[in-house]
C-alpha cells in the first residue's frame, strides 16, 4: 500500500513537470499577471475582516447598507446609508425600520501601542414608534412626538495600557428634545480575576450624567396635570420620590435592623434638598440638570459596594446641580480675550492656564500659535508645567524644539516629561538626541568637579536621575559618567545602569554608534580624570 502511495506521488509530480515542460501556445498565456504578493496586503486583510465583520452582523440583526469605506492605517470604518430592521417582541407588524445617514467606527492609528481606543458614532438616526413598547409608544404620541430622531450618537472607550485607567463616554441629541451625555472615568480597570476572585476590578474616580432640555419639558407639559408643572410641585414630587427611594434604599443595607424604620443620613437629606432645588429652577428655567460622583480619591467598585446601594452612595458622595464641573475648565470670555490681547495684564498662573486651554482646545477654541506664544515665555523662565505642554505643542511639528523643552520639564521635575521624552527620541536619530541633551546640560547642569569624591550612593542616584530625565536633565553621556564611576567601585546597581545605556546604544546603525562612541569616549575619560583627581581608591579603601 505504501510503495502504491509512493508511486501515485511519484506520477503526480512527474506530470506536474511535464505539463509546465509542454510548450503552450502564446496565445495561451495572456496578458501579464501581477505576482501574488501585490495581492497580499494589510489593506487587503483588513478589508477581509470587515467584511467577516458585516457578515457576523447580519446574523444578529437585518442590516443593508449603500457604501463602506475603510481606512486601516487611520484606522476607521465608515458605513453610510444603512437600514436596520431589528426583530422585537412587540414589533409583530416589523414596522421598527431605523435608518442611519453614517456610521462611523474608529480607533487609535498604527503604532499606538500603549492604548486601546474605539470610538462609534451615529448621525441622522431616525426611527418609528414601533421601535420602543407600546406603552412608551402612546405616551410620546401624545406629546406630539411623531418619531424617534437622533441627529449624533456616539460611544468612546479608551484604555491607557501603562495605567490601566479607561475613560468612557456616551452621547446623544434628540432635536426638539433632549441632549443626554454620561461619562465615567476610572483609574485602573482590570478583567482578571484578582486575589479575592472577583472578575472585574475597578477604581471608579469619577461619573457624570447630564441632561440638557431641548424641548422636551414643553411637549412633557402637554400630558401633565397643569398644577404639576409649577415649580413648587415640581419640586415637592422630587423630594418625595426621593425620600421613598433612600428610603428603601437603606432598609436593605445591612446597617439596618429587621423591622426598625429607615432612616436618611445628612448626606442623603442634603441630597434631597439639592435635588429638589434643581428641580423647582429646571421648572422655572429649563437648562441641563447633572449629577456627579464628588468623591476625593478613587472608589474599587467590589461586590461588598455594589450589593448595598446605601453603601456605594456614602462613598460616591454625588451630587446635584444645573452645571457639570467638565464646565468648570472653561475660560471665561474676559481672561480669554486678555490672553489673546493684553498677556502682559495677567499673572503667570493665569497664562499658564489660557496657555494650555489654546494648545489643547479643552475650555477655549483651539489655537495653538497663541497658545504656545503664551507658554514659551514661562517655560524659558523655568516653569516646568508650560515646559511640558508646549513640549506636546509642538511634538508633531518640530520634534527637536519639542525635545529641548521637555528636557527642561523633565530636570524640572513636571509630571510627563519623561514618557514624552521617550515618545519624542522615537522620531529623532541618535545624534539629535545626543546634541540635544548636551545643550541642556551646558545651560543648567555643568560638569562636576573632578578634585570633589563623590559617595557612591550620590552618583548612583545621578546616574538613574540622568537616566530618567526627571529632576535632572536627562543626558545618557552624564549618566554613563556616573554609572562609570559607580562600576569603577563594584557597585552593582551602577554597573546595571552602565550596561542597561550601553545596550540602549545598539543596533542603532553606524551613524548612532558613531555619535555614541565620540560621547562614550569622552564619558569614560572624564570618568578616569575624576577618579584620579579626587582619589577614589583611597576614599573607598579608607587607605
Amino acid at each position: 500500500m505504501a510503495t502504491f502511495k509512493h508511486a501515485l506521488a511519484a506520477g503526480a509530480v512527474a506530470l506536474a513537470i511535464a505539463t509546465a515542460a509542454v510548450p503552450r501556445p502564446a496565445l495561451a498565456d495572456g496578458d501579464p499577471r501581477p505576482p501574488l504578493s501585490e495581492l497580499i496586503s494589510f489593506s487587503a486583510f483588513n478589508e477581509l475582516l470587515a467584511r467577516v465583520y458585516l457578515l457576523f452582523l447580519r446574523s444578529t440583526v437585518d442590516f443593508t447598507y449603500e457604501d463602506v469605506v475603510n481606512d486601516p492605517y487611520a484606522n476607521f470604518t465608515s458605513v453610510t446609508g444603512m437600514t436596520i430592521r431589528p426583530d422585537l417582541p412587540w414589533d409583530r407588524g416589523r414596522n421598527c425600520v431605523v435608518h442611519a445617514e453614517r456610521l462611523r467606527m474608529s480607533g487609535v492609528e498604527l503604532g499606538q501601542w500603549d492604548r486601546i481606543a474605539s470610538r462609534v458614532e451615529l448621525s441622522g438616526v431616525t426611527a418609528p414608534l414601533a421601535c420602543i413598547p407600546p406603552e412608551a409608544a402612546g405616551t410620546a404620541a401624545i406629546a406630539e412626538v411623531d418619531e424617534l430622531t437622533f441627529d449624533r450618537v456616539y460611544v468612546t472607550l479608551d484604555y491607557r495600557m501603562n495605567t490601566s485607567a479607561l475613560t468612557a463616554g456616551v452621547h446623544l441629541t434628540m432635536p426638539g428634545l433632549a441632549a443626554v451625555s454620561a461619562d465615567l472615568d476610572f483609574d485602573y480597570v482590570s478583567i482578571m480575576p484578582d486575589r479575592r476572585g472577583e472578575p472585574l476590578v475597578a477604581d471608579l474616580s469619577h461619573a457624570a450624567v447630564a441632561i440638557e432640555d431641548l424641548g422636551l419639558w414643553a411637549k412633557a407639559s402637554r400630558i401633565m396635570p397643569p398644577e404639576m408643572t409649577q415649580p413648587e410641585a415640581l419640586a415637592q414630587m422630587a423630594e418625595g420620590g426621593l425620600t421613598e427611594v433612600f428610603a428603601g434604599m437603606n432598609a436593605q443595607g445591612p446597617q439596618t435592623a429587621p423591622g426598625a424604620p429607615p432612616k436618611l443620613d445628612p448626606a442623603q437629606q442634603a441630597f434631597i434638598r439639592a435635588a429638589a432645588a434643581q428641580a423647582q429652577a429646571f421648572a422655572e428655567k429649563q437648562g441641563t440638570i447633572a449629577i456627579e460622583t464628588g468623591n476625593a480619591e478613587p472608589v474599587r467598585l467590589g461586590e461588598r459596594i455594589m450589593e448595598d446601594p446605601a453603601l456605594l452612595f456614602a462613598v460616591l458622595e454625588p451630587t446635584v446641580s444645573g452645571r457639570p464641573t467638565s464646565r468648570e475648565v472653561i475660560l471665561s470670555a474676559a481672561l480669554l480675550s486678555a490672553g489673546l490681547n493684553d498677556a502682559g495684564s495677567l499673572s503667570d498662573e493665569d497664562k499658564l492656564r489660557v496657555g494650555r486651554a489654546l494648545v489643547s482646545g479643552n475650555g477655549a477654541p483651539r489655537a495653538p500659535e497663541a497658545g504656545m506664544a503664551l507658554l514659551k515665555p514661562l517655560a524659558d523662565g523655568g516653569n516646568g508645567g508650560a515646559a511640558v505642554a508646549l513640549a506636546k505643542a509642538m511634538a508633531a511639528g518640530d520634534a527637536a524644539g519639542a525635545y529641548a523643552y521637555a528636557l527642561r520639564a523633565g530636570a524640572d521635575g513636571a509630571a510627563g516629561a519623561a514618557s514624552l521624552m521617550d515618545r519624542l527620541e522615537q522620531g529623532m536619530t541618535t545624534a539629535m538626541v545626543l546634541e540635544a541633551q548636551a545643550a541642556g546640560l551646558s545651560d543648567t547642569a555643568p560638569m562636576p568637579s573632578p578634585h570633589d569624591f563623590v559617595p557612591l550612593a550620590d552618583a548612583r542616584a545621578s546616574a538613574l536621575a540622568h537616566l530618567r530625565g526627571e529632576g535632572a536633565v536627562r543626558s545618557y553621556a552624564r549618566a554613563y559618567y556616573w554609572a562609570l564611576l559607580g562600576q569603577a567601585a563594584n557597585d552593582g546597581a551602577a554597573s546595571s545602569l552602565a550596561v542597561e545605556i550601553e545596550a540602549r546604544m545598539q543596533h542603532r546603525g553606524e551613524a548612532a554608534a558613531e555619535a555614541w562612541r565620540a560621547a562614550a569616549d569622552q564619558a569614560r575619560a572624564d570618568a578616569m580624570a575624576h577618579w584620579l583627581t579626587a582619589d577614589y581608591p583611597a576614599n573607598l579603601t579608607g587607605e
